[in-house]
């Protein structure tokens, strides 16, 4: 990404799916890629370049993931 996330604090949330931030995997992760590591798992790997050059989930997708992770 663009931004330089180390300048940045970690939020509370992830910015993708809104669950809490979850140790130093998060915060590594929200570093390289603007969120959880849930999301770097969910979303991003096998998608690395895709993501890097601006692509997100869709409200939709991030909707269906977190109904998902409530169902489980």
């Amino acid at each position: 990404m663009s931004n330089d996330y180390h300048s940045l604090r970690v939020p509370f949330f992830c910015p993708i799916c809104r669950n809490v931030m979850r140790g130093s995997k998060c915060n590594s992760s929200y570093y390289e890629y603007g969120c959880c590591m849930d999301c770097v798992i969910q979303f991003i790997e096998g998608r690395v370049e895709r993501w890097k050059s601006g692509w997100r989930p869709s409200s939709e997708e991030v909707e269906n993931y977190r109904k998902r992770l409530s169902e489980a």
